[in-house]
């Protein structure tokens, strides 16, 4: 039996499939790698520190978290903070820390700003409880 939440974020996604995103469909769909050092937690699911290859697929708004291994793999829905693409040297992620624990918040890239949805009600880290991960394209 599907629980609730996973029914509201499949129907959030297939609707997000059916709605035009301008810019975001033109671009030609990338992959950025992360090397992240920390343990860290993605709306509820801890993974562990390693090589990822992060996703959009099907729309900006879903994005899927895989290790470059193949073993660990997590889907994760955004929200956009704003649609302005940013410079590649610029790209990254960014972590909200929480009793030592680090939690995915954002992600900066080609489809602007954009935060993760369990994430969206928290204000944005800053100073001690924030850490960024640069993000590299292919």
């Amino acid at each position: 039996m599907i629980d609730q939440k996973r029914l509201i974020a499949i129907l959030l996604g297939s609707l997000a499939l059916l709605i035009p995103v301008g810019r975001g469909m033109a671009q030609k769909q990338r992959t950025a790698q992360a090397t992240i050092p920390f343990d860290f937690w993605i709306a509820g699911s801890r993974l562990p520190a390693g090589d990822y290859r992060i996703e959009h697929v099907e729309s900006t708004s879903y994005i899927w978290f895989r290790s470059t291994d193949g073993k660990i793999a997590k889907d994760v829905y955004t929200l956009p903070l704003d649609e302005n693409p940013v410079k590649e040297s610029d790209s990254k992620l960014v972590f909200r820390i929480q009793d030592g624990k680090h939690y995915l918040y954002e992600g900066w890239g080609p489809y602007g700003r954009r935060v993760v949805t369990a994430e969206s009600g928290r204000p944005a880290p800053s100073g001690d409880n924030r850490a960024e991960v640069p993000l590299i394209y292919h």
